[in-house]
């Protein structure tokens, strides 16, 4: 049970700051001159020193949790909704995990013992976002 916890915590922070950076990501890793061209858009302009930390320091937890499964873990068998991820068009796989909705379908899927994360993919927009209809509702 405690592990079931951390992980919908994890899940639950891990999508919180992935919906949180939508916007600010990309502007928040480069420079740019597309303000103006006098101007220059440093990283710093666009996201907050406690907000560049937090990034850095989950992309530090990514890598030191990648090493680690891959040091210890078989590469899983690929199924036939993984192959199927691949034939979405970007914007309709965007929209469906830039939505907090989709996530707390995920979460609750994870909560009843269904991990596969490429199968909530395609029946939450089959159930959900096709319809425009929403989870939590």
């Amino acid at each position: 049970m405690d592990n079931e916890v951390n992980a919908r915590k994890v899940l639950e922070t891990v999508s919180d700051l992935m919906v949180a950076l939508q916007r600010g990501r990309e502007p928040s890793m480069y420079s740019d001159l597309r303000i103006s061209p006098d101007k220059v858009q440093m990283p710093s302009d666009v996201v907050r020193p406690a907000a560049a930390a937090d990034c850095v320091r989950l992309a530090n937890d990514c890598v030191s949790r990648a090493r680690s499964h891959i040091a210890t873990k078989k590469p899983p068998t690929i199924t036939a909704s993984d192959d199927r991820l691949f034939t979405l068009r970007s914007a309709q796989f965007n929209a469906i995990v830039k939505s907090r909705d989709f996530w707390w379908y995920v979460v609750d899927r994870f909560e009843r013992g269904d991990k596969n994360w490429t199968a909530a993919v395609f029946q939450y927009e089959t159930d959900y976002r096709s319809k425009g209809t929403s989870f939590r509702t």
